[in-house]
């Protein structure tokens, strides 16, 4: 009978409403800030007369002092750039974190990263007027896209901006860059890629390398050694690039706690002595980080580790500012950084920057000098705060005219200062000011649409509510007659319709937003057609719940998924995630084990608590949380330790040798895979390993797993439990591939807790009748259980709701998939099944509930088996929807919380990527089970 695909194409159409409806949520909520394309213009010195304007055809000359003096007389004059005096060489050590560059002699064991720059500390106490130490602060999200855009432009980046980290486009606003091309200067590239990749076609020379073998310690840094100091020798560039990738690669893969932290870091104290040594003595040198790092290598987030970077200047000829030791390890800002290089190149400050000079990392100015620098810096800050007002309603007007009447009273006040006390002082207030303007931008700098986030909130619950009314209030006998009908087909006609609608007025330019328009419409009309089905089955419904009062373990049940979802509006439940959704799913399981009422099923429920209580093992750490022990030691750095490698060869050959058993012909792709990934681990373990064969194993075992699930819809007339079975099975060995071995054992412990579920369920009996027993095992405490732990085994198999703790090491571990045409595929594909492998795994196993162990559906009709796999998939669906629901209500109502972007909205993003899982394997396993559940034949 066709009419059983219905079922799909319906759980299909659930799966659109839902992510639809978070993706128009997240174009409101998500939004970067307002860019605009201004581009900051400067009039040069030598063309402005003696009385303050462009001198035109006057041929009076004076002197430069004179110039300026009568400029900042009128502050309303355009900025005036000085003509480029310095060369500057930047140096960006990726990941290059503070205390990695602080060097303390009374250390007896120190650290593989601690005291492994000392250039820096002798350069300080031998050459203090040329030498200057900063804490270099960054502003989250701590990825390398969003630093070097902050760096060049000195804005603020935005935390929509990590989604396109690895696929970084061509920069739209001002920029150093292009400020220092335009002045006619002259740029050299060595090293990452996202540079040359942000800003195409502006260097003289450019030597960029791909920048995400996270793995590659050495290429990257070997290439830009071999040509830097030749570079350095030629005087036909203004500003060098040479950015650094080991020091980063050596945090991802090991972590700062490891002999190739201590190697990578050497090699940077050996180059920066060269450097120092060979710098022509006018030729400023920056060495800089874009972020910090953690404990575990990783970077992404606003952690303190993450955000504190070094800064560390060199001139031969000296630098000007105060050399006092009280400021090494002063803090400034990374957006002051474009500023500064703009005046030490010659040119104004970029459009958007909000920075201010650092004028310690500066050559020492006349006074009449340092302040044409500083005014530049703030008529171009006032141009910014004018052009932002007439642009975005973001900032309340008096607060604006307030900050704009600020800088016209420092401008206004530049004409005044004589001497070096003044100036002093007067450099502190213009800090503080744009400070003052930094930290406005920083609370308001997101601009919501709460329109679209109302509008999917609404999409949301209106799709939560009435396929809650169609799973909990049609009987069982009336779903099958539903979906013979004509329902589904006239639900996506409908659909259909609203988009050809919605393209024909976006054609006639009618409607401004076609995304929005068709997801707006379709979920409305998707809305109405369900609302109709539930009126026209009201009888039904109100039946059912008249007779059928609902268990307490069902209520229960209900309660805690609602609960798990309820709690997320607290960062502090957040945090703490994990343990509160292993308290839920075991207190779920025990009133369904009660309710059951048999010792064997009492016995299965303890097991299921003394299993997840071994997950605690693999459970990671936040940095909110503290100190706590995380397994797989060996994790970060990509190694597992012996003792973790023998636990995953034993887990996975356990797995498999039981499953041959048990699932006949096709035991044998899961343990020829099982059997591929226990060699790539073996075969790449240790220093002694082979790492290329342990990758062809890899694709070895992959090539097995993509081929059986394609056999898997081979029909041999046994039913849909077998199929169901080695699928799950296969999503466990395709967990194993990306987890590693460190993390593989937590993949067996989840599998062993779903089979004593699915012992647990299959136990359950309403009746004698197996029509009513099936019912039982599709309650809605067998789905919220099974949601509950699909949403635990996340946290369970060592992530976090962070962006830091995203783990890149799965995308490689077969071979590195970018040299491939479809790389950016794959490598997504695979960072994903490691987040969301245990949804997607759970989600396709959701009809093993209802057809698992001898009494499960073998004595009913095709048509029952299909009701009831539908329904609990649909149940099972509606949890992860209820959890994504709640996310985004709560990021609406923390819009403004301090912890929105460290907290709430990574959450967001994860339970949406879990939700998403988990619908894909819904509707994969549905289809499996749908494939091979025979049709049913009508009766004459």
């Amino acid at each position: 009978m066709k009419e059983k695909w219905n079922y799909i194409l319906y759980l299909i159409w659930f799966a659109y409403l839902i992510l639809s409806a978070v993706l128009m949520f997240g174009h409101g909520f998500l939004l970067s800030r307002k860019t605009l394309s201004d581009v900051t213009k400067c009039v040069p010195l030598t063309e402005i007369g003696c009385d303050g304007w462009e001198k035109g055809n006057s041929t009076e000359v004076c002197k430069e002092d004179v110039k300026i003096r009568r400029l900042l007389a009128n502050p309303g004059s355009e900025i005036a750039c000085v003509p480029a005096e310095f060369r500057v060489a930047l140096v960006l050590v990726d990941a290059l974190r503070y205390d990695f560059t602080e060097y303390d002699g009374g250390i007896e064991k120190p650290l593989p990263y601690q005291n492994r720059l000392p250039v820096m500390k002798e350069m300080l106490d031998r050459w203090p007027e040329r030498t200057r130490l900063f804490r270099f602060m960054a502003d989250p999200p701590t990825t390398t896209l969003q630093r070097i855009k902050a760096l060049v432009t000195g804005s603020l980046p935005t935390f929509v901006d990590a989604s396109s980290n690895f696929a970084a486009m061509e920069l739209q606003e001002d920029n150093l860059i292009d400020q220092v091309t335009k002045g006619g200067g002259k740029l050299v590239l060595l090293g990452d890629d996202t540079w040359s990749r942000l800003m195409p076609g502006r260097w003289l020379r450019s030597h960029a390398m791909y920048s995400f073998h996270t793995w590659d310690l050495d290429t990257v840094d070997t290439e830009v050694d071999s040509k830097v100091y030749d570079e350095l020798k030629k005087d036909d560039w203004n500003l060098l690039i040479a950015h650094y990738l080991g020091v980063d690669h050596a945090g991802h893969r090991y972590g700062p706690n490891h002999p190739e932290m201590t190697r990578k870091l050497d090699e940077t104290n050996t180059r920066l002595k060269r450097f120092i040594n060979e710098l022509p003595p006018d030729v400023l040198l920056f060495v800089i980080g874009d972020h910090g790092m953690t404990e575990t290598g990783d970077h992404g987030g606003e952690s303190k580790a993450e955000r504190t970077a070094a800064m560390f200047a060199y001139r031969g000829n000296g630098l000007g500012g105060n050399s006092s030791p009280s400021n090494i390890g002063a803090e400034v800002q990374q957006t002051d950084l474009a500023p500064t290089l703009s005046a030490a190149l010659g040119r104004p400050p970029p459009a958007p920057s909000l920075g201010s000079l650092l004028l310690p990392v500066l050559p020492t100015m006349s006074v009449p000098y340092t302040l044409l620098h500083i005014t530049n810096n703030l008529k171009q800050i006032r141009q910014y705060l004018v052009r932002y007002g007439e642009e975005s309603q973001q900032i309340s007007l008096d607060r604006l005219a307030q900050l704009i009447n600020a800088t016209r009273e420092q401008l206004d006040k530049a004409s005044s200062i004589e001497t070096d006390e003044e100036l002093a002082n007067y450099v502190a207030d213009v800090r503080a000011l744009i400070e003052n303007v930094r930290n406005v931008f920083r609370e308001v700098w997101v601009e919501f649409d709460s329109l679209s986030m109302l509008r999917a909130l609404l999409l949301l619950i209106l799709a939560i509510f009435f396929n809650w009314l169609i799973t909990e209030g049609l009987p069982m006998d009336r779903v099958p007659l539903i979906f013979a009908s004509s329902f589904v087909p006239t639900g996506f006609v409908a659909m259909a319709v609203c988009i050809g609608v919605c393209y024909s007025a976006y054609f006639f330019e009618i409607l401004d937003d076609l995304e929005h328009a068709i997801i707006l419409s379709t979920g409305l009309i998707s809305g109405a057609i369900t609302c109709t089905l539930v009126i026209m089955h009201w009888d039904g419904v109100t039946q059912r719940w008249y007779e059928g009062r609902s268990q307490f373990y069902e209520r229960f049940a209900r309660a805690a998924i609602v609960a798990s979802a309820v709690v997320l509006v607290s960062n502090s439940y957040i945090i703490e995630e994990g343990a509160g959704l292993s308290f839920l799913s075991l207190s779920v399981l025990a009133l369904i084990a009660w309710n059951v009422g048999t010792i064997k099923a009492l016995a299965m429920w303890a097991c299921c608590g003394v299993v997840l209580a071994l997950t605690r093992s693999y459970r990671g750490c936040r940095e909110e949380q503290g100190d706590c022990w995380t397994a797989g030691e060996g994790a970060p750095s990509g190694q597992a330790s012996r003792a973790a490698l023998v636990l995953a060869l034993g887990s996975v050959a356990a797995v498999v040798a039981v499953a041959r058993r048990h699932v006949g012909w096709r035991g044998y792709g899961v343990v020829l895979s099982g059997l591929f990934a226990c060699a790539h681990w073996a075969v790449g373990w240790g220093t002694l390993g082979s790492p290329s064969r342990s990758r062809l194993l890899a694709r070895g075992s992959w090539l097995v797993i993509v081929t059986m699930f394609a056999l898997l819809w081979r029909r041999d007339g046994q039913g849909a439990t077998l199929p169901l079975t080695v699928c799950g099975l296969l999503f466990y060995v395709a967990n194993t591939l990306v987890l590693g071995a460190a993390f593989a054992p937590s993949a067996a412990l989840a599998l062993l807790t779903g089979f004593l579920v699915l012992t647990i369920v299959s136990m359950e009996k309403n009746s004698t009748s197996t029509k009513f027993s099936l019912s039982t095992r599709c309650s809605s405490s067998v789905a919220c259980a099974w949601a509950l732990l699909a949403s635990y085994f996340f946290y369970g198999t060592g992530h976090h709701a962070t962006l830091g703790h995203v783990r890149w090491a799965p995308a490689f571990h077969a071979g590195d998939p970018n040299y491939l045409a479809i790389g950016p595929p794959i490598t997504a594909a695979l960072v994903s099944i490691d987040l969301f492998g245990m949804p997607l795994m759970f989600g396709a196993a959701v009809p093993l509930l209802a057809l698992w162990g001898k009494n499960g559906a073998s004595n009913v009709g095709p048509r029952t088996q299909l009701a009831a796999v539908f329904s609990l998939c649909l149940k099972f669906a509606l949890c992860f929807a209820i959890r994504v629901f709640v996310c985004a209500m709560s990021a609406t109502i923390h819009c403004r919380h301090l912890m929105i972007w460290g907290v709430f909205t990574p959450k967001l993003l994860f339970e949406t990527g879990a939700c998403a899982a988990a619908l894909v394997g819904c509707v994969f396993g549905a289809a499996l089970a749908t494939w091979h559940i025979p049709t049913a034949h009508r009766s004459s």
